[in-house]
């Protein structure tokens, strides 16, 4: 073997350590920041959206796909040749897809969220009791909004019924603060619905207070109506019974 072959190989070896130690083009530097910089923004974009949800079964994928991605940031590009930057970009972009698959999922949770929160900001809560004056018995009430004609499920649960001059207590009513009518519809024994007219219930208090039902059996017409002072300071032999949740005289 002659000198200028051996020397040859030396050459070119030290020409490859050269040009590793110029660190990368360029082009293929920016390429990389740029690779790097979409892949913040990914990041970011889906723990921003993370932290306006309530949902947290995303938080370990979340950490997961973090911990990958401050191992990208950690990378100093400018001290890798462009062969290191090649072998390292399909990893970033792998990472920013998932980050990118991740955020699409956290969207549409937060989506739903925010309209079941609007659907809920349209409705107000109003706790209340019932006092039944009616001289019936009552095996169903049912709170019917007449502006949107929707119907509430029985406030009574089944085989349960209030019998006349007793109280259901802690009834929940969801109230839609747009509408402006309502009724209750009460069945007694004979299953027989009775229409109640109701008085605004928009008027009511979030405090507890009672709604009064009256019927007339003479001329089938009756009411729903807030107590007032009256009702309150002289109640009726039937009222002051009314001490117990809901209850039955059977």
């Amino acid at each position: 073997m002659t000198r200028k072959k051996i020397l040859l190989p030396i050459i070119t070896a030290a020409l490859m350590l050269a040009l590793t130690a110029c660190g990368p083009s360029d082009e293929k530097l920016s390429e990389a920041e740029t690779a790097r910089s979409l892949l913040v923004e990914a990041k970011n974009s889906a723990e921003e959206t993370y932290l306006d949800i309530s949902d947290e079964s995303l938080r370990s994928a979340l950490d997961e796909l973090s911990e990958k991605e401050a191992g990208i940031e950690a990378l100093e590009f400018k001290k890798m040749n462009d062969k290191k930057i090649d072998e390292v970009l399909p990893e970033i972009k792998e990472l920013t897809d998932s980050y990118q698959d991740l955020l699409g999922s956290l969207s549409d949770t937060l989506k739903s969220e925010t309209e079941v929160k609007e659907e809920k900001e349209k409705h107000t809560e109003l706790t209340v009791y019932f006092v039944n004056k009616t001289g019936l018995n009552l095996t169903e009430i049912v709170l019917h909004d007449l502006t949107t004609d929707t119907k509430s499920d029985n406030f009574l649960g089944d085989g349960v019924s209030l019998g006349s001059g007793y109280t259901l207590m802690g009834v929940s009513l969801d109230i839609y603060k747009d509408s402006s009518e309502w009724e209750f519809i009460v069945t007694d024994e004979a299953d027989t619905d009775h229409i109640l007219p109701c008085d605004d219930l928009r008027t009511g208090s979030s405090d507890n207070q009672s709604i009064i039902f009256k019927y007339d059996a003479a001329t089938g017409t009756g009411s729903a109506t807030f107590k007032d002072d009256q009702a309150a300071d002289e109640p009726t032999e039937e009222s002051s019974e009314a001490t117990t949740d809901t209850s039955s005289d059977n």
